[in-house]
């Protein structure tokens, strides 16, 4: 049995579309035509995937240097300066949005499962992912650009191991703001990062940021 059709089998009560089905196309992109043993290889020896929670850092010069990162900064994003690190962990569920001015670009090096959405199905401040959100399964080797209009959050681990990831965008992207920062835009959490929570987050809803997220919480079951 292939891997999606384990984690399908395992999480009956969701569709779960591949990420080379044609309902990926209005979310974003599939990359090809890159080399990617030298990045696997520093993640693999680099990169470790804790087992509790998350990790994420949005930039490592380490992996900014790769060819590759370098060649999809020339293809993605024509000379615009961007910035490359890793994200790892355990998510399995989708608690969050977030959206970004410009693609988000990610090197998948497990496989995941991606919980998408769309602005302008944010209605009133609010996203009901049960209702209007798409899953994908996408397997370890791919690239994806997603467009800037693709609501996301962290990817969901398939299975018990975690998941492993490395994000590219635009160079100073979900770094903290300026001491005088000031927006009338509720949404604006971190630099070009535009993120709302669902109601279950109470972590992230006492650091102010703004329950946007409806709908019961998408929870994926990994496979054992």
């Amino acid at each position: 049995m292939e891997t999606i059709d384990k984690i399908c089998d395992e999480n009956k009560q969701y569709k779960i579309y591949n990420v080379t089905d044609p309902e990926f196309k209005v979310f974003g992109n599939l990359l090809s035509g890159y080399d990617l043993t030298e990045i696997q290889k520093y993640a693999k020896e680099n990169i470790k995937i804790p087992k509790e929670g998350n990790i994420y850092r949005p930039s490592n010069a380490e992996l900014e240097n790769f060819e590759v990162i370098k060649e999809i900064e020339s293809d993605v994003y024509a000379g615009l300066p961007i910035e490359a690190g890793e994200c790892a962990g355990q998510n399995s569920s989708f608690s969050a949005f977030e959206f970004h001015q410009g693609s988000e670009v990610n090197i998948v090096l497990t496989d995941i499962i991606m919980v998408l959405g769309k602005r302008e199905q944010i209605i009133n401040g609010y996203f009901n992912a049960q209702e209007d959100a798409e899953l994908f399964f996408v397997p370890a080797g791919s690239i994806v650009e997603m467009y800037s209009t693709t609501l996301h959050y962290s990817p969901c681990k398939v299975d018990e191991n975690g998941f492993e990831i490395i994000v590219i965008l635009i160079k100073g992207s979900n770094e903290s703001l300026k001491s005088n920062f000031k927006s009338r835009n509720n949404q604006v959490v971190k630099m070009n990062k535009f993120q709302m929570v669902h109601k279950s987050r109470k972590d992230k809803i006492e650091q102010g940021i703004k329950v946007g997220l409806s709908g019961e919480l998408i929870k994926i079951n990994p496979i054992l």
